[in-house]
């Protein structure tokens, strides 16, 4: 959430931000409401101050004379109350308003109006040649008898996918290799959150209100199922002020998320790259501002990390405006090579969301005993979307008679080297 005396200081500098996301929404209501807010609170103080001096100076009023002094205190308090009235219905439109406005892009973020403008920075590994047709995860998965996106149709509906037989296992590996990795050489702390996050929680986050139509809502308890582990582990934290020497934090989580897709025109909507629900490794980190930006290439490298040991070809792309995240000043996205669809796919999403995120959540440090608390800087990263993974390790690892070697980090986790088509 941006603070209210930035928007009314820089309200060119807000309106440059919605033009370069290519968001159409006109800032006049919101100005409007800001500077009513600001006038409110100007003369409520000025109430305050003339009711502070009336009330000393009628102590020292004779109790014969103290009628007229009482008379002209009431209707202070009168117009007090009125104008604390007024107040709260405008916090409440302006609370609406504020929540639905994105967060300042960061400098570096490029101009653009959408996927073909964002700035691919580097790429890691070569594609492989193959001297057969390489096959899509969805038909080797079938093939191997380990992805059965009917048998989850059957039980759920459209969009979730059953896994089976070293499927299962394979995804329990995945998730077991990136916990250890982050944990053991990147110094995470592992949690294990709830799978059920509150109302409060979720918009603190950044998913609500602007993403009400994305979340599934359990109405009779009024909690939602969480759609990416960097919400409840923002939640652990909210209305928290950091005493000096506690930051940074650093969290790591496995969750499933679930996510409607409601209107989604993605053209990735086969096997394992869009589902209503998958498992997610977030990394997820609370800091000091001034070391937020170093902190976000260190995750950027640690998501990378995750694919070179896996040897998967990968390229890093930094998002334009049009594309950045809601809650987000700045986002990598690492893409993965997927040979049976002969593209790069996202698999992970790196973002500093600076203040935003902590202002919603009310969460603060001090830097010293005595200095004023401040909004601290969260960031989050995918390290990795584990169905993703899986589907470009199928696609890779594929040989000509429909077999999949299993890379050589994760053969201790799945007690084999090859998955053979039944």
């Amino acid at each position: 959430m941006l603070s209210l005396d930035f928007i009314r200081q820089h309200p060119d500098a807000v309106r440059e931000e919605l033009r370069k996301r290519h968001d159409s929404r006109s800032l006049d209501e919101l100005l409007h409401l800001v500077e009513q807010r600001h006038v409110m609170v100007m003369r409520r103080d000025e109430i305050y101050g003339v009711l502070k001096r009336a009330r000393e100076t009628i102590r020292a009023l004779p109790v014969e004379k103290r009628a007229a002094q009482n008379t002209y205190i009431k209707e202070q308090e009168q117009e007090l109350h009125q104008l604390d009235l007024q107040l709260a219905d405008v916090d409440t439109r302006l609370q609406i308003q504020l929540l639905n406005l994105p967060n300042l892009s960061h400098a570096s973020v490029p101009e653009g109006e959408s996927e073909a403008d964002d700035l691919e920075l580097r790429r890691w590994g070569e594609p492989l040649s193959f001297h057969f047709e390489p096959k899509a995860h969805w038909t080797l998965g079938e093939q191997l008898d380990i992805l059965d996106a009917n048998g989850g149709a059957r039980i759920a509906g459209s969009r979730f996918m059953l896994l089976k037989g070293a499927g299962a296992r394979l995804e329990r590996a995945l998730l077991s290799f990136m916990l250890d990795m982050h944990t053991r050489e990147h110094g995470y702390t592992e949690i294990m959150p709830p799978y059920l996050v509150k109302h409060a929680v979720l918009q603190a986050a950044g998913q609500l209100p602007k993403f009400a139509q994305q979340v599934y809502h359990c109405t009779e308890d009024d909690l939602y199922l969480n759609p990416t582990a960097e919400v409840p582990l923002l939640g652990l934290h909210v209305d928290t002020i950091f005493p000096p020497g506690t930051l940074p934090l650093r969290y790591v989580a496995w969750t499933s998320a679930f996510r409607r897709e409601a209107g989604s025109a993605s053209r990735h909507t086969r096997g394992l790259l869009r589902l209503h629900q998958f498992n997610k490794v977030e990394l997820f980190q609370i800091v000091e501002p001034q070391e937020s930006y170093q902190v976000l290439e260190t995750m950027l490298a640690h998501a990378e990390a995750v694919l070179r040991s896996l040897a998967l070809p990968y390229r890093v792309v930094l998002l334009c405006g049009a594309n950045l995240p809601f809650a987000a000043s700045k986002t990598y996205d690492l893409e993965v090579w997927m040979p049976g669809q002969n593209t790069y796919v996202e698999i992970s999403s790196v973002s500093n969301c600076e203040a935003f995120q902590a202002r919603r959540a009310n969460i603060k440090y001090r830097g010293t005993p005595q200095a004023h608390a401040e909004p601290v800087h969260t960031l989050n990263a995918s390290g990795l979307a584990v169905g993703r993974t899986m589907a470009a390790l199928l696609e890779t690892y594929q040989q000509a008679d429909g077999s999949v070697i299993i890379p050589k980090v994760l053969r201790p986790y799945m007690g084999t080297s090859l998955l053979m088509p039944i």
